[in-house]
């Protein structure tokens, strides 16, 4: 008590009076740097594109941080009242009540007592202030019960008080309702950092939670009920204990009326009003589990958020959670409301989130021409804990990095891949493969990045075919549309492996776990997993005409002061040529017309590009499509394990083997018919001469060289070599040498030229000519020019026919063309029927 009453005496008379302090350094300690300037938590919200639609909020302290002007006088005058009626006159502290404060301090637990709005600041500041530092020191100095600690807040208070007026003023105006002097500023700051409520901060955020408006628009009733929770916020809470609360209520406005803020009358009128009447409680959207309509999509954002390096700048000392979580961020992203509830309602009514199949559905959408997602949707429910097989926490529709898993296999939604690698290397669609079932060797393949033992030990691969069997000659058009896998294994063969993986990575593809591209001949079927928005990305890139966007989900982002924040900024460049990009979206329209993908035509014959996917033991099951103004990836799967898709039971419909044209294709038609309600019909470009027929270019001459050297220059040439399997008879070449080849002139980039090396050895009809052979059929083997040869006269082969009188039938030597020598068949000197 001797403490306190010395204390009491080294604090002057302002204490009790209104005059301004005369401050010393005994009196006045510095002020500390958490005083200085004063940073609120605040709440952060996420948007749709419009900005008006809200998603979600975040905040460690649910807290709007708002200028005086907004919060209604009622509000203002209740606090004052109930917490420090003589705020207006003191300068910090209330002498009035320390020997009060003294007492209850020196004998209770507690700490009430003569703390004005200027000590609680002060306590509530340096509080908050420790905690966001972790400071466990300064959290126990700001707590503790003791003289000491009372002693000292007194002193900040009066310091702090009167560093506020030199700055702001002591004159405060009536009538402009600003802060323009340090009482009010001091108010300010106490409206918006009390708390009043289970983690509900400053006068806005309560005005919003208890009574669904702003905080200027409270009444005298609303703001008495407000006012009263700050004392004790668990005791006080008109949600959970309303008897209790509107007992607090009336005690504020009995304070009210005896300061002559409301009259009798209308003392008595808010009183006899049931507390439950007047509230009108709108509980914060708090994290994405309160995004009912995009909750995957809002987790997505948060990520991007906490990890992108734009919102997490080393000299700011901010985190990206610091800024989501503290930073009062209005964040306007790139969804599309009325798109994402287009892709939740055609994922819900193809596969509803209880199907007892455990099986999932995932959907993305982009803007082609920006990246932007417009929707991005499962039809699983989104629970960070997942406690049922309803829910998840996991985004099925991006990479493992961001939430997601680490993808599913794309099947033969990776076809388009290879068939971009296969116009940019001079190959056209209407060129002839072979779809024929055929086993290839290891070292039938080439990846020219990496060294000569890649496919050492390779062995073998056979693929085969999952939508129907189309096993013949066929043009790479018709391969696409029919999605005809040993087609397309065919095509590969005949790239180069390392040339795919550029590809792929240029269209924006790669590995949903992370992990590097693996180049093997088996990633033409799509072996390799990928997330939906991959997918997406890469058909963005064919409706984009060659341009790649990388997917881009936040358009604004301003901090609690309105400033605008760095964000990901929309990136596009060129990877392809559009006369490629138009090939490709080509041969991607004939799924949808003709092929695989007819159970996608969009409504109104509007024009459509797409393509099945069905990965192997149809275990995931794709649709990637899009128009010129819209693209969207469908995915289905079980996505804890890789379950074939046969003899399977979904959403009450039985299938003995599941396509990507079974449920992917028609939900993506579901979502596309709703999506582009309202925007234009927009065609595609037609292909050019080039792209459907090919380019011919010149073909090396290789007679003369080696195999070897044969090989190394058609390679140069971007041709492919292959030897026929006889060797020919040559006098003027000498063993092994190439004799001949086919084609010669121009060829297709990439064709197979086919070659003989020539053999000291003859072949064995020149040592016995066949039984029935005809004589003006050259074999098969033949190494000559024309035939048959004029030396068959003096040098003919065993068995060769003679005529009547024993000489060679050939003996004028000529090639029996012209029906009018010698050369007829049988007996017919006169050559009758010669040819």
């Amino acid at each position: 008590m001797g403490g306190f009453l010395l204390a009491g005496v080294a604090l002057p008379a302002v204490t009790v009076a209104g005059s301004a302090a005369q401050g010393s350094a005994e009196l006045f300690e510095e002020l500390p740097q958490e005083l200085d300037s004063v940073s609120l938590p605040q709440q952060s919200n996420i948007y749709d594109r419009t900005g008006e639609n809200l998603l979600a909020t975040f905040y460690t302290q649910n807290r709007v941080v708002v200028p005086l002007e907004e919060i209604s006088v009622w509000l203002q005058r209740a606090v004052i009242s109930i917490e420090d009626k003589r705020f207006m006159q003191h300068h910090g502290v209330d002498g009035e009540g320390l020997l009060r404060a003294a007492y209850v301090n020196l004998t209770s637990s507690s700490s009430p007592g003569a703390s004005t709005l200027t000590q609680q600041l002060v306590k509530n500041t340096l509080l908050q202030q420790a905690i966001e530092t972790e400071d466990d020191e300064a959290i126990e100095a700001a707590t503790e019960v003791s003289l000491t600690r009372k002693i000292r807040e007194w002193r900040l208070a009066l310091a702090f008080e009167e560093k506020v007026d030199q700055t702001y003023g002591t004159e405060c105006s009536d009538e402009d309702p600003a802060v323009d002097c340090g009482k009010e500023q001091i108010l300010e700051q106490y409206l918006n950092i009390a708390q009043f409520g289970t983690n509900i901060y400053g006068a806005e955020a309560a005005a919003q939670y208890y009574f669904s408006k702003s905080a200027k628009d409270l009444n005298a009733i609303e703001a008495a009920t407000i006012a009263g929770i700050t004392q004790n916020p668990s005791k006080w809470n008109p949600v959970r204990y309303p008897q209790n609360a509107q007992d607090r209520r009336d005690t504020v406005l009995l304070t009210m009326y005896e300061q002559g803020e409301i009259t009798a009358e209308e003392f008595d009128t808010y009183t006899s009003i049931p507390i439950e009447d007047t509230l009108k409680v709108q509980r914060p959207k708090f994290s994405c589990v309160a995004a009912a309509d995009a909750p995957f999509f809002c987790d997505y954002v948060t990520k991007i958020i906490k990890k992108d390096e734009v919102f997490n700048q080393e000299d700011s000392g901010l985190t990206g959670a610091d800024l989501l979580y503290q930073g009062g961020l209005d964040i306007v992203t790139t969804l599309d409301l009325d798109k994402q509830k287009a892709a939740n309602a055609a994922l819900r009514e193809s596969l509803p989130a209880d199907d007892p199949s455990g099986w999932a559905m995932a959907l993305v959408s982009l803007d082609p021409k920006t990246g932007e997602i417009l929707a991005m949707a499962q039809n699983k429910d989104f629970d960070p804990a997942a406690d049922t097989i309803d829910s998840t926490a996991i985004n099925y529709a991006v990479d493992r990095e961001w939430g997601g898993s680490r993808g599913f296999s794309p099947g033969s939604t990776f076809k388009p891949v290879i068939l971009t690698e296969w116009l940019r290397s001079g190959h056209a669609l209407m060129q002839n493969v072979d779809g024929r079932q055929q086993e290839y060797q290891a070292d039938s393949w080439t990846a020219s990045c990496l060294d000569d033992n890649w496919n050492v030990g390779g062995g073998t691969w056979e693929p085969g075919n999952v939508e129907g069997a189309r096993a013949y000659q066929q043009t790479v058009l018709d391969a696409t549309a029919n999605s005809v896998n040993t087609a397309y294994a065919n095509m590969a063969n005949q790239l180069d492996l390392c040339a795919v993986r550029d590809t792929a990575e240029d269209l924006g593809f790669h590995r949903a776990d992370g992990a590097d591209f693996e180049i093997v001949p088996s990633v033409t079927l799509g072996t390799q997993n990928a997330s939906p928005l991959t997918m997406a990305q890469i058909a963005q890139v064919f409706a984009n005409g060659g341009v790649r966007c990388d997917p881009l989900a936040i358009l604004s982002v301003t901090d609690a002061d309105g400033n605008s924040l760095d964000v990901p900024q929309e990136s596009c460049e060129r990877v392809i040529d559009e006369e490629i990009a138009t090939g490709v979206a080509y041969a991607m329209q004939q799924v949808v017309e003709r092929g695989t993908g007819v159970v996608a035509q969009l409504a109104d014959g509007r024009p459509a590009a797409g393509k099945t996917g069905t990965a192997q033991l149809n275990k995931h099951l794709w649709f990637m499509g899009y128009t010129p103004n819209l693209v969207a990836t469908v995915w289905l799967g079980n996505p804890n394990v890789d379950e074939p898709g046969r003899n399977i039971t979904l959403n009450g419909r039985y299938y003995n083997v599941l396509y990507g044209s079974s449920l992917s294709a028609p939900t993506w038609k579901a979502y596309m018919d709703v999506a582009l309600e309202g925007m234009p019909v927009e065609t595609f470009g037609e292909p050019s001469d080039d792209i459907l027929y090919g380019n011919p270019i010149d073909v090396p001459y290789i007679v003369g060289l080696t195999a070897d050297e044969a090989r190394n220059r058609v390679a140069a040439a971007g041709f492919r070599l292959a030897e026929y399997p006889t060797r020919v008879f040559s006098q003027a070449y000498a063993p092994g040498i190439v004799v001949s080849q086919s084609p010669s002139g121009q060829a297709l980039p990439g064709s197979t030229i086919y070659f003989s090396v020539a053999t000291d050895e003859r072949p064995d009809w020149w040592y016995n000519w066949p039984d029935g052979w005809d004589p003006n059929v050259a074999p098969d083997d033949w190494w000559g020019g024309s035939w048959p040869p004029a030396d068959f006269a003096t040098n003919p082969p065993s068995g060769w026919p003679l005529t009547d009188d024993g000489s060679d039938d050939s003996d004028d030597g000529n090639n029996g063309n012209d029906g009018n020598n010698g050369n007829g068949r049988g007996n017919n000197n006169d050559g009758s029927d010669g040819n």
